[in-house]
Protein backbone atom coordinates (compact mmCIF):
# COMPACT_ATOMS: atom_id res chain seq x y z
CA UNK A 1 0.00 0.00 0.00
CA UNK A 2 2.82 2.40 0.86
CA UNK A 3 4.50 1.79 -2.52
CA UNK A 4 1.22 2.36 -4.35
CA UNK A 5 0.71 5.64 -2.46
CA UNK A 6 4.22 6.82 -3.33
CA UNK A 7 3.66 5.98 -7.01
CA UNK A 8 0.36 7.87 -6.99
CA UNK A 9 2.04 10.94 -5.48
CA UNK A 10 4.75 10.82 -8.16
CA UNK A 11 2.17 10.61 -10.94
CA UNK A 12 0.14 13.48 -9.55
CA UNK A 13 3.25 15.60 -9.10
CA UNK A 14 4.38 14.95 -12.66
CA UNK A 15 0.98 15.95 -14.00
CA UNK A 16 0.99 19.20 -12.04
CA UNK A 17 4.43 20.11 -13.37
CA UNK A 18 3.51 19.67 -17.03
CA UNK A 19 0.21 21.58 -16.67
CA UNK A 20 -0.82 20.82 -20.25
CA UNK A 21 -4.40 20.44 -21.40
CA UNK A 22 -6.53 21.06 -24.46
CA UNK A 23 -8.30 24.29 -23.51
CA UNK A 24 -10.66 24.37 -26.46
CA UNK A 25 -11.44 22.81 -29.85
CA UNK A 26 -13.55 24.65 -32.41
CA UNK A 27 -15.07 23.22 -35.57
CA UNK A 28 -13.13 25.43 -37.97
CA UNK A 29 -10.76 23.60 -40.27
CA UNK A 30 -7.79 25.24 -41.96
CA UNK A 31 -4.53 24.88 -43.85
CA UNK A 32 -2.60 27.51 -41.87
CA UNK A 33 -2.81 29.42 -38.59
CA UNK A 34 -1.42 32.68 -37.15
CA UNK A 35 -1.86 34.81 -34.04
CA UNK A 36 -1.55 38.55 -33.48
CA UNK A 37 -0.17 40.49 -30.51
CA UNK A 38 -3.34 39.88 -28.47
CA UNK A 39 -3.36 36.15 -29.30
CA UNK A 40 -6.35 36.46 -31.59
CA UNK A 41 -6.29 33.37 -33.79
CA UNK A 42 -6.53 33.48 -37.59
CA UNK A 43 -7.07 30.44 -39.80
CA UNK A 44 -7.54 30.08 -43.56
CA UNK A 45 -9.42 27.47 -45.52
CA UNK A 46 -11.11 27.28 -48.94
CA UNK A 47 -14.21 25.99 -50.69
CA UNK A 48 -13.35 23.45 -53.39
CA UNK A 49 -16.32 24.20 -55.65
CA UNK A 50 -16.99 26.25 -58.80
CA UNK A 51 -16.55 29.94 -57.82
CA UNK A 52 -15.19 28.72 -54.46
CA UNK A 53 -13.48 31.22 -52.17
CA UNK A 54 -10.76 31.50 -49.53
CA UNK A 55 -12.16 31.93 -46.01
CA UNK A 56 -10.33 33.82 -43.26
CA UNK A 57 -11.64 33.17 -39.72
CA UNK A 58 -10.83 35.13 -36.56
CA UNK A 59 -11.24 33.83 -32.99
CA UNK A 60 -10.05 35.28 -29.70
CA UNK A 61 -7.62 33.48 -27.38
CA UNK A 62 -10.58 31.80 -25.61
CA UNK A 63 -11.80 30.30 -28.88
CA UNK A 64 -14.78 32.62 -29.30
CA UNK A 65 -15.77 33.29 -32.92
CA UNK A 66 -15.29 36.94 -33.97
CA UNK A 67 -15.73 37.01 -37.75
CA UNK A 68 -15.25 35.15 -41.03
CA UNK A 69 -14.42 37.02 -44.24
CA UNK A 70 -13.72 36.22 -47.87
CA UNK A 71 -13.26 37.80 -51.27
CA UNK A 72 -16.25 36.69 -53.33
CA UNK A 73 -14.79 35.18 -56.51
CA UNK A 74 -17.67 34.98 -59.03
CA UNK A 75 -16.12 33.04 -61.94
CA UNK A 76 -17.73 29.56 -62.00
CA UNK A 77 -14.83 28.19 -64.05
CA UNK A 78 -12.37 29.00 -61.24
CA UNK A 79 -11.95 28.64 -57.49
CA UNK A 80 -9.38 29.86 -54.96
CA UNK A 81 -7.08 27.69 -52.84
CA UNK A 82 -5.68 29.05 -49.55
CA UNK A 83 -2.01 28.31 -48.81
CA UNK A 84 -0.89 30.43 -45.83
CA UNK A 85 -1.80 33.11 -43.31
CA UNK A 86 0.47 35.51 -41.39
CA UNK A 87 0.08 38.68 -39.33
CA UNK A 88 2.10 41.89 -39.28
CA UNK A 89 3.00 43.97 -36.23
CA UNK A 90 0.09 46.37 -36.86
CA UNK A 91 -2.55 43.66 -36.49
CA UNK A 92 -3.20 43.18 -40.22
CA UNK A 93 -3.56 39.71 -41.73
CA UNK A 94 -1.87 38.49 -44.91
CA UNK A 95 -3.33 35.56 -46.86
CA UNK A 96 -1.65 33.82 -49.78
CA UNK A 97 -3.44 31.54 -52.17
CA UNK A 98 -3.69 30.22 -55.71
CA UNK A 99 -6.36 30.87 -58.31
CA UNK A 100 -7.35 27.48 -59.70
CA UNK A 101 -9.00 26.79 -63.06
CA UNK A 102 -11.34 23.84 -63.55
CA UNK A 103 -12.89 21.48 -61.05
CA UNK A 104 -12.43 17.80 -61.88
CA UNK A 105 -8.85 18.32 -63.15
CA UNK A 106 -7.88 21.77 -61.87
CA UNK A 107 -4.72 23.61 -62.90
CA UNK A 108 -2.94 26.54 -61.29
CA UNK A 109 -3.96 29.80 -62.94
CA UNK A 110 -2.36 32.60 -60.92
CA UNK A 111 -1.00 33.64 -57.54
CA UNK A 112 -3.01 35.56 -54.93
CA UNK A 113 -1.99 37.76 -52.00
CA UNK A 114 -4.59 39.56 -49.88
CA UNK A 115 -4.34 41.89 -46.90
CA UNK A 116 -7.14 42.26 -44.33
CA UNK A 117 -7.30 44.61 -41.36
CA UNK A 118 -8.10 43.41 -37.83
CA UNK A 119 -11.82 44.06 -38.42
CA UNK A 120 -11.87 41.77 -41.46
CA UNK A 121 -11.95 44.50 -44.11
CA UNK A 122 -10.07 43.74 -47.32
CA UNK A 123 -7.29 46.32 -47.59
CA UNK A 124 -5.93 45.18 -50.95
CA UNK A 125 -5.75 42.13 -53.21
CA UNK A 126 -3.09 41.19 -55.79
CA UNK A 127 -3.56 38.52 -58.47
CA UNK A 128 -0.22 38.10 -60.24
CA UNK A 129 1.63 37.97 -62.58
CA UNK A 130 -1.52 37.94 -64.69
CA UNK A 131 -4.96 36.37 -64.37
CA UNK A 132 -3.66 33.14 -65.97
CA UNK A 133 0.13 32.76 -65.92
CA UNK A 134 0.21 29.26 -64.41
CA UNK A 135 1.87 30.35 -61.17
CA UNK A 136 1.03 29.25 -57.63
CA UNK A 137 1.91 30.14 -54.03
CA UNK A 138 3.24 28.00 -51.20
CA UNK A 139 3.77 30.24 -48.17
CA UNK A 140 4.08 33.88 -47.09
CA UNK A 141 6.23 35.61 -44.46
CA UNK A 142 6.14 39.13 -42.96
CA UNK A 143 9.24 41.01 -41.74
CA UNK A 144 9.56 43.56 -38.93
CA UNK A 145 8.87 46.42 -41.37
CA UNK A 146 5.63 44.72 -42.49
CA UNK A 147 6.93 43.83 -45.94
CA UNK A 148 5.52 40.57 -47.28
CA UNK A 149 7.41 37.74 -49.00
CA UNK A 150 5.62 35.02 -50.98
CA UNK A 151 7.15 31.70 -51.97
CA UNK A 152 5.75 30.04 -55.05
CA UNK A 153 6.32 28.85 -58.59
CA UNK A 154 6.23 30.93 -61.74
CA UNK A 155 7.69 31.59 -65.18
CA UNK A 156 10.91 33.59 -65.34
CA UNK A 157 13.91 33.85 -67.63
CA UNK A 158 15.02 30.36 -66.52
CA UNK A 159 11.64 28.78 -67.20
CA UNK A 160 9.00 27.57 -64.78
CA UNK A 161 10.90 27.76 -61.48
CA UNK A 162 10.69 28.51 -57.77
CA UNK A 163 10.27 32.21 -57.11
CA UNK A 164 10.08 34.61 -54.17
CA UNK A 165 8.19 37.87 -54.50
CA UNK A 166 8.44 40.80 -52.07
CA UNK A 167 5.63 43.31 -51.52
CA UNK A 168 5.59 46.54 -49.55
CA UNK A 169 2.90 47.02 -46.87
CA UNK A 170 0.70 48.80 -49.43
CA UNK A 171 0.88 45.86 -51.85
CA UNK A 172 3.45 47.31 -54.25
CA UNK A 173 5.83 44.77 -55.79
CA UNK A 174 9.42 45.47 -54.65
CA UNK A 175 11.27 42.61 -56.36
CA UNK A 176 10.91 39.09 -57.71
CA UNK A 177 13.59 36.42 -57.39
CA UNK A 178 13.57 33.50 -59.82
CA UNK A 179 15.68 30.41 -59.16
CA UNK A 180 18.25 30.05 -61.93
CA UNK A 181 20.14 27.07 -60.52
CA UNK A 182 17.57 24.29 -60.54
CA UNK A 183 16.67 23.73 -56.88
CA UNK A 184 13.28 22.28 -57.89
CA UNK A 185 9.72 23.19 -56.98
CA UNK A 186 9.21 25.18 -53.75
CA UNK A 187 8.86 23.30 -50.45
CA UNK A 188 9.59 25.92 -47.76
CA UNK A 189 11.38 29.17 -47.00
CA UNK A 190 12.42 30.88 -43.77
CA UNK A 191 13.99 34.07 -42.49
CA UNK A 192 17.45 33.52 -41.03
CA UNK A 193 19.02 35.27 -38.00
CA UNK A 194 21.56 37.01 -40.28
CA UNK A 195 18.73 38.78 -42.15
CA UNK A 196 18.47 36.56 -45.20
CA UNK A 197 16.11 33.92 -46.60
CA UNK A 198 16.80 30.20 -47.11
CA UNK A 199 14.71 28.26 -49.63
CA UNK A 200 14.13 24.51 -49.92
CA UNK A 201 13.00 22.87 -53.15
CA UNK A 202 12.45 19.41 -54.60
CA UNK A 203 12.39 18.15 -58.15
CA UNK A 204 8.94 17.60 -59.63
CA UNK A 205 10.22 14.29 -61.04
CA UNK A 206 12.91 12.26 -59.33
CA UNK A 207 14.39 12.10 -55.83
CA UNK A 208 16.39 15.32 -55.83
CA UNK A 209 16.38 18.25 -53.39
CA UNK A 210 17.76 21.75 -53.82
CA UNK A 211 18.50 24.69 -51.55
CA UNK A 212 19.24 28.39 -52.00
CA UNK A 213 19.89 31.52 -49.96
CA UNK A 214 19.03 35.08 -50.94
CA UNK A 215 19.28 38.42 -49.16
CA UNK A 216 16.34 40.61 -48.17
CA UNK A 217 16.71 42.55 -51.43
CA UNK A 218 16.27 39.46 -53.58
CA UNK A 219 19.95 39.04 -54.45
CA UNK A 220 21.27 35.52 -54.87
CA UNK A 221 23.85 34.47 -52.24
CA UNK A 222 24.31 30.76 -53.00
CA UNK A 223 22.56 27.68 -54.32
CA UNK A 224 23.00 24.01 -53.47
CA UNK A 225 21.10 22.04 -56.13
CA UNK A 226 21.03 18.39 -57.20
CA UNK A 227 21.06 16.75 -53.76
CA UNK A 228 19.91 13.14 -54.15
CA UNK A 229 17.41 12.32 -51.41
CA UNK A 230 14.60 9.83 -50.90
CA UNK A 231 12.72 12.36 -48.71
CA UNK A 232 11.96 16.05 -48.85
CA UNK A 233 14.41 18.32 -47.06
CA UNK A 234 14.60 21.47 -45.00
CA UNK A 235 17.02 24.30 -44.19
CA UNK A 236 17.61 26.70 -41.32
CA UNK A 237 20.26 29.32 -40.52
CA UNK A 238 22.22 30.26 -37.42
CA UNK A 239 23.36 33.60 -36.00
CA UNK A 240 26.69 33.38 -37.78
CA UNK A 241 25.28 33.07 -41.30
CA UNK A 242 25.76 29.31 -41.58
CA UNK A 243 22.93 27.13 -42.88
CA UNK A 244 22.01 23.58 -41.92
CA UNK A 245 20.53 21.41 -44.68
CA UNK A 246 18.75 18.14 -43.92
CA UNK A 247 17.76 15.42 -46.37
CA UNK A 248 17.44 11.67 -46.62
CA UNK A 249 20.43 9.45 -47.22
CA UNK A 250 20.18 8.16 -50.80
CA UNK A 251 20.21 4.43 -50.05
CA UNK A 252 17.49 1.89 -49.29
CA UNK A 253 16.24 2.35 -45.72
CA UNK A 254 18.70 5.20 -45.39
CA UNK A 255 19.14 7.55 -42.49
CA UNK A 256 19.48 11.33 -42.29
CA UNK A 257 22.20 13.47 -43.81
CA UNK A 258 22.83 16.84 -42.17
CA UNK A 259 25.05 19.38 -43.92
CA UNK A 260 26.52 22.62 -42.59
CA UNK A 261 26.95 25.30 -45.24
CA UNK A 262 29.10 28.42 -44.75
CA UNK A 263 27.79 31.96 -45.31
CA UNK A 264 29.27 31.85 -48.83
CA UNK A 265 27.74 28.48 -49.71
CA UNK A 266 30.72 26.18 -49.10
CA UNK A 267 30.25 22.79 -47.47
CA UNK A 268 31.74 22.81 -43.94
CA UNK A 269 30.77 19.25 -42.99
CA UNK A 270 28.26 16.55 -43.80
CA UNK A 271 27.29 13.84 -41.31
CA UNK A 272 24.96 10.86 -41.57
CA UNK A 273 22.74 9.81 -38.68
CA UNK A 274 21.40 6.35 -39.39
CA UNK A 275 18.92 6.12 -36.51
CA UNK A 276 16.16 8.28 -37.99
CA UNK A 277 14.68 9.47 -41.28
CA UNK A 278 14.76 13.22 -40.65
CA UNK A 279 13.38 15.85 -42.99
CA UNK A 280 12.83 18.94 -40.81
CA UNK A 281 15.40 21.13 -39.05
CA UNK A 282 15.26 24.12 -36.72
CA UNK A 283 18.15 25.97 -35.03
CA UNK A 284 17.85 27.22 -31.47
CA UNK A 285 19.26 30.33 -29.83
CA UNK A 286 22.28 28.18 -28.88
CA UNK A 287 23.02 27.88 -32.64
CA UNK A 288 22.63 24.11 -32.54
CA UNK A 289 20.31 22.32 -35.00
CA UNK A 290 17.50 19.94 -34.06
CA UNK A 291 16.36 17.44 -36.69
CA UNK A 292 12.98 15.71 -36.65
CA UNK A 293 11.52 12.87 -38.67
CA UNK A 294 10.35 9.27 -38.50
CA UNK A 295 12.26 6.43 -36.81
CA UNK A 296 12.97 5.18 -40.34
CA UNK A 297 11.50 5.61 -43.81
CA UNK A 298 9.12 2.66 -43.38
CA UNK A 299 7.61 3.49 -39.99
CA UNK A 300 5.63 6.10 -38.10
CA UNK A 301 6.51 8.00 -34.95
CA UNK A 302 8.49 11.08 -33.92
CA UNK A 303 12.28 10.95 -33.70
CA UNK A 304 14.52 13.86 -32.77
CA UNK A 305 18.26 14.50 -32.60
CA UNK A 306 20.26 17.56 -31.59
CA UNK A 307 23.69 18.22 -33.04
CA UNK A 308 26.33 20.76 -32.05
CA UNK A 309 27.98 23.20 -34.47
CA UNK A 310 30.74 20.68 -35.21
CA UNK A 311 28.31 17.94 -36.21
CA UNK A 312 28.56 15.85 -33.05
CA UNK A 313 25.42 14.36 -31.54
CA UNK A 314 24.27 16.24 -28.41
CA UNK A 315 21.23 14.08 -27.66
CA UNK A 316 18.69 11.86 -29.35
CA UNK A 317 15.08 11.01 -28.59
CA UNK A 318 13.99 8.42 -31.10
CA UNK A 319 10.57 7.69 -29.63
CA UNK A 320 9.32 11.07 -28.44
CA UNK A 321 5.60 10.34 -28.87
CA UNK A 322 5.67 6.81 -27.36
CA UNK A 323 2.61 4.77 -28.38
CA UNK A 324 0.97 7.47 -30.53
CA UNK A 325 3.12 6.59 -33.59
CA UNK A 326 2.44 9.97 -35.17
CA UNK A 327 2.32 10.35 -38.93
CA UNK A 328 1.70 13.19 -41.37
CA UNK A 329 4.33 15.47 -39.83
CA UNK A 330 3.29 19.01 -40.76
CA UNK A 331 5.51 21.59 -39.05
CA UNK A 332 8.36 21.92 -36.54
CA UNK A 333 8.85 25.01 -34.36
CA UNK A 334 10.89 26.08 -31.31
CA UNK A 335 10.05 28.35 -28.39
CA UNK A 336 12.28 30.94 -26.70
CA UNK A 337 13.76 28.29 -24.41
CA UNK A 338 14.63 25.94 -27.30
CA UNK A 339 11.86 23.45 -26.55
CA UNK A 340 10.61 21.78 -29.73
CA UNK A 341 7.05 21.26 -30.98
CA UNK A 342 5.92 18.99 -33.81
CA UNK A 343 2.48 19.25 -35.40
CA UNK A 344 1.34 15.92 -36.82
CA UNK A 345 -1.62 13.55 -36.77
CA UNK A 346 -2.92 10.03 -36.26
CA UNK A 347 -5.29 10.01 -39.27
CA UNK A 348 -8.21 10.38 -36.86
CA UNK A 349 -6.86 13.17 -34.60
CA UNK A 350 -4.65 16.22 -34.70
CA UNK A 351 -1.54 15.90 -32.54
CA UNK A 352 1.29 17.98 -31.09
CA UNK A 353 4.44 16.44 -29.63
CA UNK A 354 6.70 18.54 -27.40
CA UNK A 355 10.34 17.69 -26.63
CA UNK A 356 12.25 19.61 -23.97
CA UNK A 357 15.48 21.41 -24.79
CA UNK A 358 17.48 18.65 -23.08
CA UNK A 359 15.96 16.00 -25.37
CA UNK A 360 13.50 14.50 -22.89
CA UNK A 361 9.88 13.97 -23.93
CA UNK A 362 7.57 16.61 -22.48
CA UNK A 363 4.13 15.59 -23.72
CA UNK A 364 2.07 14.47 -26.70
CA UNK A 365 -1.51 15.72 -26.97
CA UNK A 366 -4.19 14.67 -29.44
CA UNK A 367 -7.38 16.50 -30.42
CA UNK A 368 -10.31 15.77 -32.75
CA UNK A 369 -9.64 16.86 -36.30
CA UNK A 370 -8.05 14.11 -38.46
CA UNK A 371 -4.53 15.62 -38.61
CA UNK A 372 -2.73 18.92 -38.05
CA UNK A 373 -1.72 21.22 -40.88
CA UNK A 374 -0.03 24.04 -38.98
CA UNK A 375 1.02 25.16 -35.51
CA UNK A 376 1.97 28.45 -33.86
CA UNK A 377 2.99 29.60 -30.39
CA UNK A 378 1.03 32.42 -28.81
CA UNK A 379 2.45 35.28 -26.80
CA UNK A 380 1.02 33.49 -23.76
CA UNK A 381 3.31 30.47 -24.46
CA UNK A 382 0.31 28.33 -25.35
CA UNK A 383 0.05 26.29 -28.53
CA UNK A 384 -2.48 26.90 -31.30
CA UNK A 385 -3.00 24.24 -33.94
CA UNK A 386 -5.20 23.85 -37.02
CA UNK A 387 -6.18 20.95 -39.24
CA UNK A 388 -9.61 19.37 -39.30
CA UNK A 389 -10.42 21.71 -36.39
CA UNK A 390 -8.81 24.64 -34.61
CA UNK A 391 -7.56 24.07 -31.06
CA UNK A 392 -5.60 25.61 -28.21
CA UNK A 393 -3.24 23.65 -25.96
CA UNK A 394 -2.72 25.35 -22.61
CA UNK A 395 0.72 24.75 -21.11
CA UNK A 396 0.94 27.82 -18.86
CA UNK A 397 2.63 31.15 -19.44
CA UNK A 398 6.37 31.74 -19.25
CA UNK A 399 7.20 33.40 -15.93
CA UNK A 400 8.27 37.02 -16.30
CA UNK A 401 10.19 38.98 -13.71
CA UNK A 402 8.81 42.20 -12.25
CA UNK A 403 11.51 42.91 -9.68
CA UNK A 404 15.03 41.91 -8.70
CA UNK A 405 13.79 39.66 -5.88
CA UNK A 406 11.57 37.44 -8.02
CA UNK A 407 12.76 33.88 -8.58
CA UNK A 408 12.14 32.81 -12.20
CA UNK A 409 10.87 29.40 -13.25
CA UNK A 410 12.80 29.44 -16.54
CA UNK A 411 15.98 30.84 -18.05
CA UNK A 412 15.46 34.17 -19.79
CA UNK A 413 18.10 36.07 -21.78
CA UNK A 414 16.69 39.43 -22.79
CA UNK A 415 17.64 41.49 -25.83
CA UNK A 416 20.29 44.05 -24.94
CA UNK A 417 19.13 47.66 -24.59
CA UNK A 418 19.69 49.92 -26.37
CA UNK A 419 20.28 48.06 -29.61
CA UNK A 420 21.93 49.31 -31.80
CA UNK A 421 24.20 50.98 -29.20
CA UNK A 422 27.20 53.28 -28.84
CA UNK A 423 29.29 52.85 -26.80
CA UNK A 424 27.46 51.06 -23.95
CA UNK A 425 24.50 48.72 -23.59
CA UNK A 426 22.82 46.67 -20.86
CA UNK A 427 22.28 42.89 -20.91
CA UNK A 428 19.68 41.40 -18.54
CA UNK A 429 18.97 37.77 -17.81
CA UNK A 430 17.40 35.48 -15.23
CA UNK A 431 18.31 32.01 -13.98
CA UNK A 432 15.95 29.72 -12.02
CA UNK A 433 18.64 28.15 -9.81
CA UNK A 434 22.12 28.91 -8.54
CA UNK A 435 24.79 27.91 -11.07
CA UNK A 436 28.19 28.77 -12.48
CA UNK A 437 27.41 31.36 -15.14
CA UNK A 438 29.39 33.03 -17.91
CA UNK A 439 28.50 35.90 -20.25
CA UNK A 440 30.84 36.45 -23.18
CA UNK A 441 30.99 38.59 -26.32
CA UNK A 442 31.94 37.27 -29.78
CA UNK A 443 32.50 38.84 -33.20
CA UNK A 444 30.94 37.51 -36.42
CA UNK A 445 33.89 35.14 -36.91
CA UNK A 446 33.25 33.51 -33.54
CA UNK A 447 36.25 35.09 -31.82
CA UNK A 448 35.79 35.98 -28.16
CA UNK A 449 36.23 39.74 -27.75
CA UNK A 450 34.98 40.19 -24.19
CA UNK A 451 34.16 38.31 -20.99
CA UNK A 452 31.60 40.11 -18.83
CA UNK A 453 30.86 37.41 -16.29
CA UNK A 454 32.46 34.17 -15.10
CA UNK A 455 31.23 33.33 -11.61
CA UNK A 456 28.76 31.43 -9.43
CA UNK A 457 25.40 33.25 -9.38
CA UNK A 458 22.33 32.82 -7.25
CA UNK A 459 18.89 32.31 -8.79
CA UNK A 460 17.19 35.53 -9.85
CA UNK A 461 17.37 38.51 -12.16
CA UNK A 462 20.78 39.90 -13.16
CA UNK A 463 21.91 42.99 -15.08
CA UNK A 464 25.33 43.47 -16.70
CA UNK A 465 26.67 46.59 -18.45
CA UNK A 466 28.85 46.26 -21.54
CA UNK A 467 31.10 49.05 -22.84
CA UNK A 468 32.36 48.38 -26.36
CA UNK A 469 35.63 50.23 -25.98
CA UNK A 470 38.16 49.42 -28.67
CA UNK A 471 35.67 47.54 -30.86
CA UNK A 472 34.70 48.50 -34.39
CA UNK A 473 31.16 49.06 -35.60
CA UNK A 474 29.42 45.85 -36.61
CA UNK A 475 27.47 42.81 -35.49
CA UNK A 476 28.42 41.07 -32.25
CA UNK A 477 26.94 38.20 -30.24
CA UNK A 478 26.53 37.76 -26.50
CA UNK A 479 26.42 34.20 -25.16
CA UNK A 480 25.02 33.19 -21.78
CA UNK A 481 25.97 29.82 -20.24
CA UNK A 482 24.48 28.79 -16.90
CA UNK A 483 24.59 25.14 -15.88
CA UNK A 484 23.40 23.22 -18.94
CA UNK A 485 21.63 26.27 -20.41
CA UNK A 486 23.20 28.07 -23.39
CA UNK A 487 21.71 30.95 -25.39
CA UNK A 488 23.13 33.48 -27.84
CA UNK A 489 21.68 36.78 -29.06
CA UNK A 490 22.81 39.33 -31.63
CA UNK A 491 23.56 43.03 -31.02
CA UNK A 492 24.77 45.87 -33.23
CA UNK A 493 27.46 48.44 -32.40
CA UNK A 494 27.15 51.67 -34.40
CA UNK A 495 29.89 54.28 -33.89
Amino acid sequence: MKNILVLLIILLTTHSITQVNVQWVQNTRGVSIAVDGQDNVYTVDYDYNPAGDIYLTKRDAQGNFIWEEKFDQMDNSKWEKATWVATDNLGNILVSGTLMSGYSNPVEAASILMKFDSAGNLVWRNVYESSFDGSYTKKCLVDQNNNIYVLGMGSGTSGYVTKVKKFSPDGTTLWTYYDANGIGAPINFKFTPDDAIVITGRAIFGSINGYAKIDMNGNHIWSYPSVSSLTIGDAEGDDFGNTYLVHGEYVTNGGTELKKISPTGSLIWSNVFSNLAGFRVEVGSDNQPVVCGFPNVNSFGSSFIKVDSNGSLVWSNLDADSTFALMLHAKLIMDQNNNIYLAAGTLTEMAVCKVNNDGTSAWTVTMPGSYANDIVLGNDNNVYVVGGNTAKINQGAVTSLNDDEATPDVFILEQNYPNPFNPATTISFSIPSSAFTSLKIYDVLGNEVGSLLNDNLIAGYHVVDFKAEGLRSGVYFYKLESGNYVETKKMILLK
